[in-house]
């Protein structure tokens, strides 16, 4: 174990709480739990972990993992197509952030009134991959972040795809967002400092319960408006976004921002 052993065990235990929580509220059991585990140390071992300049071996994986060799062998051949493939709201995003940045569907801005079939069906035909733009208008109503004007055209209800009535979709968000800050942290703890990617925030501890509506409402509105503007640059800089866009390799960058409240009992304190 690593020097920082303890500290990971703590971490990581703080951190399966809220997990554990948000699991057993939808029904996946600890067996299930166990085996999604099972999978990724064995996917992560066989792919980050090989010896340079040697095949990876399931010999290694068992040795890496603590996972009996014949279950590694089992794991290494699952068919991955069972696993959901969730970039239904990467595209719903990237549709609405065009909508917003891109001129020809807005203004100064904010997104313009659209008609649906010539406008709105140029924003999904350009940015939409090969979806329909009936699947897109479908969707992105569903979820609240358009309301239809008639049958003629459609207008953008939000600034950025969040789908807060869609459980499955909050719950995809949840895995690349939380998996996204834990490549942060995992980043951070394995390069020199002058290194490491931005991982900031702001906590406070002793604050009373008449002040917190007021924080997130500042909060909330202080976030939207720093996307906002790191949207439209970020835009300027993606090859989808803006076809002038030259250069090598593909990669995936950005930034989150959440807000987060607790009672904290004076027991915590001791």
């Amino acid at each position: 174990m690593s020097s920082v052993g303890p500290a990971i065990n703590k971490a990581v235990s703080k951190l399966l709480l809220p997990l554990v929580r948000l699991l057993l509220r939808n029904g996946v059991t600890y067996v299930e739990f166990s085996e999604m585990a099972k999978q990724a140390y064995v996917d992560v071992a066989n792919k980050d972990f090989a010896v340079p300049g040697k095949k990876q071996s399931q010999a290694r994986v068992s040795v890496l993992t603590g996972i009996q060799r014949h279950k590694v062998a089992e794991l290494l051949k699952r068919d991955r197509s069972e696993i959901p493939h969730s970039d239904r709201h990467h595209r719903a995003a990237r549709i609405i952030s065009a909508w917003i940045t891109d001129p020809k569907f807005s203004e100064n801005g904010v997104a313009r009134e659209l008609s649906i079939d010539k406008e709105f069906a140029a924003l999904v035909s350009e940015y939409g991959a090969d979806v329909t733009t009936r699947s897109v208008l479908d969707e992105l109503e569903r979820v609240g972040a358009v309301s239809r004007q008639g049958k003629e055209s459609v207008t953008l209800l939000v600034s950025a795809f969040t789908p807060q009535d869609s459980d499955e979709d909050l719950i995809l968000i949840l895995g690349d967002s939380v998996a996204d800050l834990l490549a942060t942290f995992d980043h951070n703890l394995t390069v020199p400092k002058s290194e490491g990617h931005l991982q900031i925030s702001v906590v406070y501890s002793n604050l009373p319960d008449g002040v917190l509506k007021n924080l997130e409402l500042v909060s909330r509105d202080r976030a939207m408006s720093f996307l906002t503007e790191l949207n439209q640059f970020f835009a300027t800089q993606d090859r989808d976004s803006n076809a002038s866009v030259e250069g090598e390799g593909r990669n995936r960058a950005g930034v989150g921002l959440y807000y987060f409240q607790q009672a904290i009992d004076d027991k915590d304190l001791e």
